[in-house]
């Protein structure tokens, strides 16, 4: 399950002061400094993308620790690792040649534009489901495919997910819908009912249903209509129901009765993913 933390800014120069690191080892060892994340990598490594983003972390937390007293000037070098197959793997070395605070590892946005005025990922994801037909039940099989298998994902959202602590070759509807609105610039929260996002204005009630081994593929009445009560009594702005499950003709239904409510179901996935990742 994602770690519930903000989404990475641009760079130093744009960083809030309390900018939020993925998981992390700091020591020093042989006049080295090492920090080893607990970010999953895929099976080959790191890509550029989500090197230069563990390269960012890297050195702001470098520069934080020498903010607080930590002595670590004379120090020639620093290593990046982060697990692969749940061992560390060294991803990058950075030379320490020069002022730490001289040193500004850029990343691209992760997601596009999220602090633009009126950005309002919600919106987008509605414009994309409505541009998709209702879903046909041929080839539907009781044996779902892993999400990583038929979702799309840009390269700035999977290092995006990673750094969340979210492996995209095995995440769950849960991983993929909690690290997506992190990334996209939520503050989400656990809850009795399911969990809480706020930010862009809303607050939206997200309610996860995670296919299980053996599950009915569709996601059952039962289901639908607990999401519905919970919405009800949950006093938000807006309410997601996010699963990796088929979804029943009746969802449409309810979607029309409460335009509030929102099924993102397994049809529906990509069109969330492409709502936050792609580019406008």
């Amino acid at each position: 399950m994602p770690i519930f933390r903000k989404r990475t800014k641009r760079s130093a120069a744009n960083s809030p002061p309390a900018e939020r690191h993925p998981e992390h080892d700091f020591r020093v060892v042989d006049h080295q400094i090492l920090i080893d994340f607990a970010v999953p990598l895929a099976s080959d490594g790191a890509d550029e993308v989500l090197a230069d983003l563990l390269k960012h972390h890297a050195i702001e937390i470098i520069k934080d620790r020498k903010q607080r007293g930590q002595p670590l000037e004379g120090i020639p070098v620093a290593r990046i690792s982060a697990l692969r197959r749940g061992e560390p793997h060294e991803v990058a070395v950075i030379k320490l040649d020069r002022s730490i605070e001289r040193i500004d590892i850029e990343i691209p946005d992760l997601v596009p534009k999220p602090e633009a005025a009126g950005y309002d990922p919600l919106a987008q994801l509605e414009k994309t489901l409505e541009s998709r037909a209702t879903p046909s039940p041929d080839g539907r099989t009781d044996d779902l495919a892993p999400l990583a298998e038929e979702l799309r994902l840009t390269a700035g959202v999977a290092a995006g997910l990673r750094s969340l602590g979210v492996d995209p070759e095995q995440m769950t509807a849960t991983d993929l819908a909690l690290g997506l609105l992190q990334l996209s610039g939520y503050r989400v929260t656990e809850r009795s009912d399911g969990y809480q996002a706020v930010g862009h204005g809303s607050t939206l009630l997200v309610v996860t249903v995670d296919h299980e081994p053996g599950d009915h593929p569709e996601l059952t009445e039962r289901a639908v209509n607990s999401f519905l009560v919970a919405l009800a009594g949950a006093r938000t702005d807006r309410a997601l129901l996010i699963t990796d499950k088929y979804g029943p003709y009746m969802i449409y239904q309810k979607e029309r009765a409460n335009p509030k409510a929102v099924f993102v179901t397994r049809e529906r996935l990509q069109g969330f993913v492409d709502a936050v990742a792609v580019d406008r």
